[in-house]
């Protein structure tokens, strides 16, 4: 059982669909109706009291105290009914103007007055023709339209007959009634549920219906003042509540409907803060995004606790820069955090999001600072290719450096949910291991991993790149719903929570065509990395195959490697470009990409967890880049990608410091992160691995020179065509790792 409060929710999602809230049943419906059944009843009464006066027997049963109750009750069900639903306002209200027309038209022949005539004309012609030209043409409304059709053929039916009854045949219609056939107590509680019902959605709605947000400019340490907007929690009119952070680079504004959806269903209160330098919050002085998250996270979480509507405990959630800069504020341990929710991020900017494999991610990288810092973007950029070593500039936006935050100072129980075509797909995974193996003793054990399909994007299965993913036994998202309340429930309400029971569930992808239960599907773990042995896969010189023993000969593979014509980017974890499994057969066929093929399988294979390359390479230039790509060949022909990596070879040696030069070395050795998959190979497919030295426009494009990184990669004024070499044989054993599962 989830924490979801439902009545909470049930007016939530009725107010955000706009079919109930609190100024449409006010200030829109109540004084329609108010207008347009009060015209109704005084030409009601007028009708019919007009000779009143003579206190005939009729006149005396049509106003006896009876027949007011009933009236009176009558027009109570209409109001509370009417007042509901707009449409049905609308409904109520002109047909109700209609048959006072009617009415208004009986009084004017009655005292035989042709003005008043006229006006009952206009009312009964002129009602239905503006109601359907303003909701035609001004205020564009189906929904009203067709109520105000509705109103007309109920008037036709039913209404035209009613306003021609005289007194004694309405007295006769009224004493005809079924319901006061009924016992009485069958008419109270009828009585009492038509009134209970509506009154108890009006005075919910006014109860539970989201409250206005309240916006504070918080000052951080530095004086900078950071926008942020409070959401109480539906009903609570400000108790203390446990809160939820979010903080964004994309726009407060437009992401308080989503996260409330989320959260203030929950009964929990949600803060939603502007980061550092975007949209209202301003910058400061030297404004690098994300820099001083790890001390703006802090400093916003002790301003809450400070709050009256604050009940000390806090959980913070989020995805993509949301989640990125939450691993950066819990690396500094900050009091009242207990919980966090952290989607398709990364706890190190350098490593898997800048400076992958120390290259510069040209596309992400400039696409992304446009974005989200339009108005200094060209700083942002000029800072992080002046930084292309990891020194200290990272050390507030990573959590593996020993300076600033570090995983060592995590205390919270997280939820990481990433993808495995996703950007941050190694980020995700490195941050679940990150807190569960080297954070402080309450985060230690008390993490959660989903590991799906998909790209940089909602957890999902479905169409990813060129392949649709099924869903069977269960889905990411659901995974993610249940998974995250689970948790927050537990650190923010005290629910149990079994922690020895499987905290990880990561999609196992394989053939499509495979429908066995075992493949494209969910499977679940007690940790990650699950048990494994590494495989080692050489490369082979007959016919360039990947093999499981040593070469016997020896070989060096070469190309020409022309920045001028880089690979393209071809699927694999992007964002502004496509991204995804794509079918790599289009550029395979370059004579700039070697490509090794294993023998047809005739068994399946798995392999799941953190895979690498070991290369020996040779170069006539300086520096170069090297690339690996993984692909999965199905008996039709397809390369399916599963994943990548690369390697500057100037940082082969680490990211922290510039390697010899490579054209002054004999050879040199490689590490290629091509990251982590859970990936079945059917039997009558073939593993290839495909090696080049580009992958355009994802990384920049490596001029051979060894000059300094450039934001992109037209800007370099020189560039050398490099003759790059595989080499293969017993004394250079290059091989790819694959972890088995065992």
């Amino acid at each position: 059982m989830f924490m979801i409060d439902w009545i909470i929710t049930f007016f939530y999602f009725l107010n955000s669909l706009e079919f109930l809230t609190v100024v449409q049943i006010f200030a829109k419906n109540l004084v329609i109706l108010a207008f347009s059944r009060g015209f109704y009843i005084i030409t009601y009464y007028i009708t019919y009291f007009k000779n009143y006066t003579n206190k005939t027997n009729e006149n005396i049963q049509m106003f006896s105290n009876k027949e007011k109750t009933y009236f009176g009750i009558k027009q109570l069900f209409i109001f509370l009914f009417g007042m509901l639903f707009f449409p049905i306002s609308i409904f109520i209200s002109f047909y109700s103007l209609i048959i006072s027309g009617y009415y208004l038209k009986r009084i004017a022949e009655e005292k035989r007055n042709r003005w008043i005539k006229g006006l009952s004309k206009l009312i009964i012609l002129l009602t239905p023709i503006v109601g359907i030209l303003w909701f035609t043409f001004v205020q564009i409304d189906y929904y009203s339209l067709a109520a105000v059709g509705f109103s007309l053929l109920a008037f036709l039916y039913y209404g035209l007959k009613v306003s021609k009854l005289s007194l004694s045949e309405l007295l006769e219609k009224f004493s005809k009634r079924r319901f006061q056939k009924l016992p009485k107590i069958v008419q109270y509680v009828f009585l009492l549920i038509l009134i209970a019902f509506p009154t108890t959605l009006i005075i919910g709605t006014a109860i539970y219906s989201p409250q206005t947000k309240l916006t504070f400019m918080i000052p951080m340490r530095d004086d900078v003042k950071l926008a942020t907007d409070v959401y109480f929690a539906p009903g609570s009119f400000g108790t203390p509540r446990p809160v939820i952070l979010i903080r964004t680079t994309y726009g407060k504004d437009g992401m308080g409907d989503l996260y409330g959806m989320l959260y203030l269903t929950q009964n929990y209160h949600v803060v939603m803060q502007d980061c550092r330098g975007t949209f209202e919050s301003p910058a400061g002085n030297n404004f690098i995004l994300f820099a001083n998250d790890y001390k703006d996270g802090v400093d916003t979480i002790n301003w809450i606790l400070h709050q009256s509507w604050c009940n000390g405990k806090i959980a913070s959630a989020g995805a993509s820069a949301l989640g990125i800069n939450e691993y950066f504020y819990a690396g500094m341990n900050p009091e009242g955090l207990v919980a966090q929710s952290i989607m398709i991020a990364t706890p190190d900017l350098y490593k898997t999001s800048i400076y992958q494999g120390g290259a510069f991610r040209e596309s992400l990288s400039t696409e992304w600072a446009r974005l989200t810092a339009p108005n200094n973007y060209l700083y942002q950029l000029e800072q992080l290719t002046k930084h292309s070593l990891k020194d200290k500039f990272y050390n507030s936006t990573s959590l593996f450096m020993d300076i600033g935050p570090t995983f060592e100072n995590v205390s919270v129980s997280a939820i990481h949910i990433g993808g495995w075509y996703d950007l941050f797909q190694q980020g995700t995974l490195d941050g679940y291991i990150g807190y569960d193996d080297h954070g402080l003793t309450s985060a230690q054990g008390k993490q959660l991993l989903i590991m799906g399909p998909f790209t940089h994007g909602f957890p999902s299965e479905g169409q990813q790149g060129e392949l649709f993913f099924p869903t069977k036994s269960v889905s990411a998202s659901n995974l993610y719903l249940n998974w995250e309340q689970q948790l927050f429930d537990h650190a923010l309400l005290g629910t149990q929570f079994d922690w020895t029971d499987n905290r990880v569930a990561y999609y196992m992808m394989g053939d499509l065509n495979d429908s066995s239960s075992d493949v494209n599907n969910y499977r679940f773990a007690k940790d990650w990395p699950i048990p494994y042995v590494n495989d080692t896969w050489y490369f082979d010189v007959e016919g360039a195959f990947l093999n499981n023993t040593l070469p016997l000969a020896n070989l060096n593979y070469s190309y020409l490697y022309d920045p001028r014509n880089p690979v393209p980017t071809l699927g694999g974890t992007n964002l502004i470009i496509p991204s995804g499994p794509f079918d790599q057969r289009s550029i395979e066929n370059r004579t700039d990409v070697l490509v090794f093929d294993s023998s047809i399988l005739t068994s399946p294979y798995e392999t799941i967890g953190h895979m690498w390359a070991h290369l020996y390479v040779k170069s006539n230039c300086t520096n170069t880049d090297f690339t690996v790509k993984i692909s999965d060949v199905y008996p039709d022909g397809k390369s399916i990608l599963i994943s990548d990596g690369i390697i500057n070879a100037a940082r082969r040696d680490g990211f922290n410091f510039t390697a010899p030069d490579l054209n002054g070395v004999k050879f040199a050795e490689v590490d290629i992160d091509l990251w982590s998959t859970a990936y079945k190979f059917n039997a009558g497919h073939k593993i290839r691995i495909a090696i080049s030295s580009s992958n355009y426009p994802r990384f920049a494009a490596n001029p051979n020179t060894g000059a300094a990184q450039q934001i992109y990669s037209y800007q370099y004024l020189q560039k050398f065509i490099a003759n790059n070499s595989i080499l293969v044989s017993p004394d250079y054993p290059s091989h790819i790792i694959l972890p088995r599962p065992i």
